[in-house]
Formats: C-alpha cells, sequence, structure tokens
C-alpha cells in the first residue's frame, strides 16, 4: 500500500495500535486518536490549517524515541524537529504520506509559530485548543 490507497479507513494509531477516529476543520480531516491523543495530518494539511504559503521547517532528529510506523504505508517514520525553532519533535513519513504529533506537540508548535510571528488565525488556535486540549496560544 502506499501513501495514496489508504483514503477512507480509520489510520490505526501508531503507538496504541488502536483505530482513531477522524476531526474535520475547514473541510481537512485529521486523524485523532482517542487513548493518546495523538494526531495524524496527511501530506500538506498542516500547511491548509495553518494557511501558510510554505511549509513549516523541518529538519532530521536524533531522538532515543523507538521509530514509529506509518499509519499509511507502513514504513518506519523518521523523527524530526518542526517549527521555526525546531524544537518540537515529531513523525514523518519517509513516503511523504504525512506528520504524526504526539499529544502536547501540536499546541508546542502552534505556540512556537505564534512566537516567531506567524500569524496563526484565533479560530486556529480555538479549534487546536478545543479539539486537542491544548492552550490555545493566548
Amino acid at each position: 500500500m502506499n501513501c495514496y490507497q489508504a483514503g477512507g479507513e480509520f489510520l490505526k494509531c501508531p503507538i496504541c495500535r488502536v483505530s482513531g477516529f477522524v476531526v474535520e476543520y475547514e473541510g481537512i480531516e485529521l486523524d485523532m486518536c482517542a487513548e493518546c491523543q495523538g494526531v495524524w495530518f496527511d501530506a500538506g494539511e498542516l500547511e491548509l490549517i495553518l494557511g501558510q504559503n510554505q511549509p513549516v521547517t523541518q529538519s532530521p532528529a536524533v531522538s532515543a524515541e523507538a521509530r514509529r510506523k506509518c499509519p499509511i504505508c507502513r514504513k518506519k517514520m523518521d523523527k524530526v524537529n518542526i517549527g521555526p525553532d525546531r524544537r518540537v519533535l515529531i513523525d514523518t513519513c519517509p513516503e511523504g504520506c504525512g506528520l504524526w504529533f504526539d499529544a502536547g506537540e501540536l499546541g508546542e508548535l502552534t505556540r512556537n509559530l505564534t512566537e516567531e510571528g506567524w500569524q496563526v488565525a484565533a479560530e486556529v488556535r480555538t479549534f487546536l485548543g478545543g479539539m486537542f486540549n491544548h492552550p490555545d496560544g493566548e
């Protein structure tokens, strides 16, 4: 299975291995795990939600965390630091399927972007805070 063949299925959490549920915002569907509160962004969805014309900066990271399998293609994901300060550690599919955020990492990225001058819309901060139990950055 490649990154583009999984459409319409509930993804299994790369940590808990349970089926997640879909959260929709502005026509973008995110997969979330009810157990660990992790969230999966398909390729390009993060930029769509943040409304940015440029991708969020990523750089390879070294981590003691075990490498997880992509919930779509099942290849081991890479660890990357993401954001302007590259201080948020997330998992990214080497095939480009998407990004996995553990609980708390999405809120940290949103705060980092706001601190660095990105104009993260108030409704996006509210959505992230309400759906993913993270502070809204204000």
